[in-house]
């Protein structure tokens, strides 16, 4: 048997149903974009910026001379044995002549200039081939 009254009832609830559940879901949909569009980028950029290479310059004794080392987050990215510049074989005569110039190419690294050392900076800080 068919009953017409109860058809129209019927089609009210569902409708009633499926708009709650549409605005529930643009709702979470909202959220969902706004989380994306506000929080991500702050993660990020607070996770950047908190991010910095670590140099450190450590002496290094090769049997009568010296040298130098310099680790970047712990990874040796520069060892130099010899004066750096100047043409042959030439080994730092101290400790102390090998680390003036591997805190000079620190300072390099660290202001993100090349490491390379002219034959002018040698002079002025007195370093000269044996």
């Amino acid at each position: 048997m068919y009953w017409p009254a109860a058809r129209p009832a019927c089609r009210s609830t569902i409708c009633s149903d499926s708009n709650q559940t549409r605005n529930m879901m643009r709702t979470t949909k909202t959220f969902h974009r706004w989380v994306m569009l506000t929080v991500l980028p702050g993660a990020v950029f607070f996770s950047c910026k908190g991010k910095k290479d670590l140099l450190r310059l450590a002496p290094v004794h090769t049997g009568s001379s010296w040298g130098y080392q310099i680790f970047r987050n712990n990874r040796p990215v520069i060892y130099q044995a010899e004066i750096p510049a100047i043409a042959g074989h030439h080994p730092f005569s101290s400790k102390e002549e090998a680390m003036r110039v591997g805190r000079l190419v620190m300072k390099k690294l660290q202001h993100g200039e090349s490491p390379a050392v002219s034959p002018r900076e040698l002079d002025s800080m007195g370093i000269r081939p044996n």
